[in-house]
């Protein structure tokens, strides 16, 4: 009995070229890159600002809020307390509006309401 094996048609120095070629391309693909934003961040640099530019400008008076994230934060309490309510929209045409969950299920049950 002989024994037969499978030939070996790997080539070394073929796959070696192609390693190197592979090195080459990343890595003249990367200094393109490099060259590129080089250029980009020269042509966004701009002169410092001036001491009138770094100060805080104020809005003009009356300036009604004190504390403009307080306020914010009681409007997004007021929304999610009505999304979470229930209430008429229009009572001649009975459209009312209540929490979203709720309006989810529904819409389920019933599917999409008709034009009329």
């Amino acid at each position: 009995m002989t024994a037969e094996y499978q030939p070996n048609d790997f080539d070394g120095k073929k796959a070696a070229r192609v390693m190197v070629l592979l090195g080459v391309a990343i890595a003249l693909s990367l200094g393109g890159v490099a060259w590129l934003l080089s250029g980009y961040r020269q042509q966004v640099q701009q002169p410092p600002m001036s001491t009138l530019e770094r100060q805080r400008l104020l809005p003009p008076e009356p300036r009604l809020q004190a504390d403009p994230r307080q306020a914010g934060e009681r409007q997004l309490a007021r929304q999610r307390l009505h999304l979470d309510s229930y209430g008429w929209v229009d009572r001649e045409h009975h459209i009312v509006h209540l929490p979203l969950a709720q309006a989810r299920q529904l819409l389920l049950q019933r599917g999409w309401p008709d034009e009329h």
